[in-house]
């Protein structure tokens, strides 16, 4: 479309609505609303014509500028000769934002106007009080006339420069240039309808509020109020079915473009585009539809490549496939290569170094997360069984810890090689270190928790760890032992088993903000008693109610009546416990007898 028909067509429909509508209004009411000497009714009208016309020229001149500029800038960009792909990314971002200008020039033009009407009803004021004289009743018809006049010159001239302008959006340079949605203005129908709404109400309430403002203060310039009332009603209906009209309008295209495209969608032409061509509800469902559309083209396409060469097709599949399962069976290597490096890790760690004549000590884990590494099977998990004999003011300790670290495979697997670490540390520490003979098995209990807690509060709560930890003298079966959220041990006394709860269940370790370690529960042993610590992972079971539902076992006693059927033999404990249910968790126990000599015996 050239620029001068655009110019032309645009020109004559806003001007004709300004000097059919707001011009015709704004007259009549500084006739009826003004008392004025015939002088200066000429200076007054003099003064109208002159800015109303220069003004005006100068609108139309400004018109001519801006579209000019906005085709000069179309024209800068090329032509695609084989769609987009063959225009530079610069090329691209250009084009861009020339077509986000075209979004924006109706609310130029609606800004003009506005501008326009403030540039004349200023002046015309200031000039004729410079004139004539000042005259309070010409400025509230200069305010009222801009409140009256303004919002409906907005309204018209956004949609109707909408109208026009949409024919720009189909030229080939900028036809086809994809935009986002963030990038185009917003300006929905609410918004619309509501603006709309309130300018052609603001015409009339404008006027008629003024004209009984006049009749009270006898500044009207009629004898008969009902003639200017009944006027102006008949004067707004032109207003009133313009815009009425311009926002219709405005939906109807938008509407016809959208069917349209879908005319064509329903004829299986994937090819049709549907163009945004103004910043309303329909640009954005222009941009759904464009994606709608690709989407379509490309299933169809795959569709009618996959009827053409099924065979080919099932083949590349299958290649596919092969290449995906080799990555995997790759990826799987290599995590089985870290889970046996943890593992590694980890086994040093969980030691039994115990040398004694009345103690018997046994260790049995069995970690959920199992593999296979080389042709041969290892599992990890967060459960481990730690065990030593040291000496305290020359009293000679088993030293037990059952931990659990929270987590699944590597995460608890993680847990239990910092735990191992540094409670080794600490054991070692114990051997070495001559001052630690002097303490209390109490007090050792206690330090060693709480330097254990500290450490884990570096991880800020991300690492917690569960724990049953004890010293038994050897000589005298004296028990000192203390608990961090972990299940107590079992005692296996006579054919009966029972728990020994600890006074106080600490929190686990790496737990923010937890209490000091102030108690620490003892416990005499007698001659062949047997002990059972254990994790959590014994009592979680799955299994079938009697609904058939599946649901983890909740009864305490079940694990005592274990141990009492099996006569505290841990390996027998592993089977029963894995007949019972299915296993969701990791299991570790430590079982201890105390055998004590007749030397020890007399001593106690």
């Amino acid at each position: 479309m050239k620029r001068e028909t655009l110019f032309w067509d645009l020109t004559l429909k806003l001007e004709a609505f300004t000097h059919t509508v707001p011009v015709p209004f704004a007259v009549y009411y500084a006739i009826i609303t003004q008392k004025m000497e015939p002088e200066h009714w000429q200076i007054f009208i003099a003064l109208c014509l002159f800015f109303a016309t220069g003004i005006g020229l100068l609108g139309t001149f400004v018109r001519f500028l801006l579209l000019k500029y906005v085709y000069a800038k179309i024209e800068r960009i090329p032509i695609p000769s084989s769609g987009i792909s063959s225009l530079s990314q610069e090329e691209i971002y250009y084009a861009k934002s020339v077509k986000i200008l075209l979004f924006r020039y109706p609310l130029l033009e609606a800004i003009i106007i506005v501008i326009r009407w403030l540039s004349g009803v200023i002046p015309i004021s200031l000039l004729f009080f410079h004139l004539v004289t000042y005259m309070p009743s010409v400025v509230r018809s200069a305010i009222f006339t801009f409140l009256m006049i303004a919002p409906i010159s907005f309204v018209t001239y956004y949609f109707i420069s909408e109208s026009c302008i949409r024919r720009l959006f189909d030229v080939p340079q900028i036809k086809n240039i994809e935009l986002q949605e963030k990038d185009i203005p917003k300006f929905n129908y609410f918004k619309r309808i509501l603006v709309a709404f309130f300018s052609l109400a603001a015409l009339p309430f404008v006027i008629f509020s003024y004209i009984l403002y006049s009749l009270s203060m006898g500044e009207i310039a009629v004898e008969e109020p009902m003639i200017p009332i009944v006027t102006v009603s008949f004067i707004f209906i032109v207003p009133l079915i313009v815009c009425s009209y311009v926002v219709a309008k405005s939906v109807n295209e938008g509407l016809n473009e959208t069917s349209r495209s879908l005319g064509e969608l329903a004829k299986g032409n994937f090819d049709v585009i549907v163009t945004a061509k103004s910043s309303d509800d329909f640009a954005k469902q222009a941009l759904y539809l464009n994606s709608v559309i690709s989407k379509l083209k490309e299933m169809y396409e795959e569709i009618k490549n996959l009827n053409e060469g099924l065979e080919e097709k099932v083949t590349l599949r299958t290649n596919e496939l092969k290449l995906s399962l080799q990555d995997i069976s790759k990826l799987k290597i290599q995590q089985d290569g870290d889970y046996f490096l943890t593992y590694q890790l980890l086994s040093p760690l969980a030691v039994k170094n115990v040398s004694s004549k009345q103690l018997e000590v046994d260790h049995l884990v069995r970690q959920k997360k199992v593999f296979e590494y080389k042709d041969r099977r290892y599992d990890i998990g967060g459960d481990i069984n730690i065990s030593h004999s040291i000496t305290l003011q020359k009293r000679k300790f088993l030293l037990f810890v059952n931990a659990d670290a929270m987590g699944k495979s590597m995460q608890g697997a993680g847990g239990a090689l910092v735990f191992g670490a540094v409670f080794q540390s600490i054991v070692q520490r114990t051997k070495t270190d001559p001052n630690y003979e002097q303490i209390r098995p109490e007090d050792w209990l206690k330090s060693s928790l709480q330097e254990m807690h500290m450490i884990f509060e570096a991880f800020d709560g991300t690492m917690l760890v569960s724990l049953t930890m004890g010293l038994l003298e050897e000589d005298t079966g004296k028990l000192y032992f203390l608990n961090a959220e972990h299940p107590p041990i079992v005692l296996y006394r006579e054919g009966k088993a029972e728990y020994l709860q600890a006074d106080v269940s600490y929190r686990k370790l790496g737990t923010l903000g937890a209490t000091p370690i102030q108690n620490i529960k003892e416990f005499q042993l007698e001659s062949e008693d047997v002990l059972i610590i254990g994790s959590d992972g014994k009592d979680d079971l799955l299994h079938l109610d009697e609904t058939g539902k599946w649901e983890i076992n909740s009864d305490e006693q079940m694990f005592l009546k274990l141990v009492e059927s099996t006569h505290g033999n841990l390996l027998a404990i592993s089977k029963q416990i894995e007949s019972l249910g299915q296993v969701i968790d990791d299991i570790s126990l430590i079982r201890i007898c105390y055998l004590p000599t007749k030397n020890s015996e007399t001593k106690t």
